[in-house]
């Protein structure tokens, strides 16, 4: 069953791009590129400054015990899963329906 719409009469074009202009929508776009320019940022440190991300990786070998080991990656879980639920409350609260004050 179709979710009612304030504007009823909306045809099937409007209401997806209605539907496209959502707060999930933009924050899971917004994600997307932030991980597009962070991965751009890493490339180039890798690339033209070498010594840099030598630099960065020796002194997180050396002071991050999350670097390397079994649980290297148990710290990164911590924030994925708070931008997940992020992402999942802001597409959520998008259902939910507006009140009018």
């Amino acid at each position: 069953m179709r979710k009612q719409h304030q504007a009823a009469n909306l045809s099937e074009e409007e209401l997806t791009a209605e539907a496209d202009r959502s707060p999930g929508v933009l924050l899971a776009s917004g994600y997307i590129a932030g991980g597009a320019i962070a991965g751009i940022v890493i490339a180039f440190m890798a690339g033209a400054l070498g010594n840099v991300d030598t630099a960065i990786t020796d002194w997180a070998k050396a002071w991050n015990p999350f670097y390397a080991g079994d649980y290297a990656n148990a710290l990164s879980l911590l924030p994925f899963f708070a931008l997940s639920l992020l992402l999942f409350w802001a597409g959520r609260s998008s259902l939910k329906p507006r009140r009018n004050s």
